[in-house]
């Protein structure tokens, strides 16, 4: 009997010392700023990176803000409650309820929709955030500008940044930030892909300098160009930044181009090596790469045109990832031989005209104003 009533004392006194440890700080919290004067209290939010004012509304993009609480003397506050809403806009918040840590200091992140996602609109897209010490009159608030998410144009073999002139300029009338990677397209295409990872590097350096988070950038591609989007997402380099949101692939050889097979004949360029149908590329490469080379955690879109002089049909085909094809009646085919011998072998207007063509130009808009199929995972 005694020891049993030995055991019941000594289970009441464990819950009470577990109930203390857990819940005494909170309670003693709560009564304490029940009866505190909270209208001494000063509350400020802000971004943790002072520099952005601005961000892209993509759905991966995440904004670190935090909101300090201060007493009437300028000394943090914690354990302070906080009551965290978006006021205007539209987004995620990781946390509408919470509590200041030992600075004073309540951390949390804010999530915009996609920019197609937050209507039309003349003005400047933008989200205000507020934070307010909970049961008092205290607040403040912060406003974020949002963009759409900024676009790299990608040019094929033997092409140059003129090839997106009309398209670039078509994009920036349409209120979307483009840039034209610039790179060596006879240097083959993995060199390519590491230009277009150190590309992306920059370019979102170059943004968070101006006040912008941009996480992700969509990929706009043409012809050799699309491989070497296809090269870099698909490699194990691509997980340690994973900063692609969409491809759109426009007369891409995902195949391979039986042009270049006859090139090889006469030019010893590596991109027409790698453009061959039988080249490593194709027949290794994309094969033992991630997903097969078509990455399934980005979004795509695939257009080409009906005569292609460079791509076939069946080559720009991404059916064995479920990808529909966009097709377009750009012109008749005018391919001849004599395009190989003068060293213009991929300088065919069907297959650049892809790229001056009003129709592509509004699917391509579409493409970027609404969301996009992804690639069906194939097993290895």
């Amino acid at each position: 009997m005694h020891h049993n009533i030995k055991i019941l004392f000594l289970s009441i006194f464990f819950t009470l010392v577990m109930f203390l440890l857990f819940f005494s700080k909170p309670i003693t919290s709560y009564i304490y700023y029940s009866v505190y004067n909270k209208e001494n209290l000063s509350i400020n939010v802000s971004v943790v990176n002072t520099q952005i004012h601005t961000m892209s509304a993509e759905s991966s993009n995440r904004l670190l803000l935090k909101a300090s609480v201060k007493n009437s003397e300028g000394k943090p506050m914690k354990n302070a409650p906080i009551k965290i809403l978006i006021e205007e806009g539209a987004g995620k918040l990781s946390l509408e309820k919470g509590a200041t840590n030992e600075l004073g200091e309540c951390i949390f992140s804010y999530t915009p929709l996609n920019y197609y996602e937050l209507g039309s609109s003349n003005s400047v897209p933008s989200t205000k955030i507020t934070a307010q010490i909970r049961n008092s009159t205290k607040s403040s608030s912060i406003s974020i500008n949002l963009i759409s998410t900024p676009i790299v144009m990608i040019y094929g073999f033997q092409e140059s940044a003129e090839v997106y002139a009309n398209l670039n300029e078509f994009l920036i009338e349409n209120k979307y930030d483009c840039s034209i990677m610039e790179y060596d397209s006879k240097a083959g295409v993995e060199e390519g892909s590491r230009v277009l990872k150190n590309f992306l590097l920059q370019k979102k350096q170059d943004y968070i300098n101006n006040g912008v988070l941009v996480n992700k950038f969509t990929l706009i591609t043409h012809s050799m160009g699309g491989l070497v989007a296809r090269y870099y997402t698909t490699s194990e380099e691509y997980l340690k930044h994973e900063d692609v949101n969409k491809i759109i692939f426009t007369a891409v050889p995902h195949r391979g181009s039986f042009i270049a097979a006859l090139g090889q004949n006469f030019y010893k360029d590596k991109s027409i090596k790698d453009l061959s149908p039988d080249s490593v590329l194709f027949t290794s490469i994309f094969e033992s790469s991630i997903n097969k080379g078509l990455n399934s955690s980005i979004q795509v879109a695939n257009i080409t045109s009906q005569y292609d002089e460079v791509v076939t049909e069946e080559s720009s085909s991404l059916e064995e990832w479920k990808i529909p094809t966009e097709m377009f009646n750009i012109g008749e085919n005018s391919f001849t031989v004599d395009s190989i011998l003068s060293g213009n072998i991929l300088n065919a207007p069907n297959h650049k005209g892809i790229l001056n063509n009003n129709k592509v130009f509004q699917k391509i808009l579409e493409m970027l104003d609404s969301d996009l199929p992804y690639p069906n995972e194939i097993a290895n």
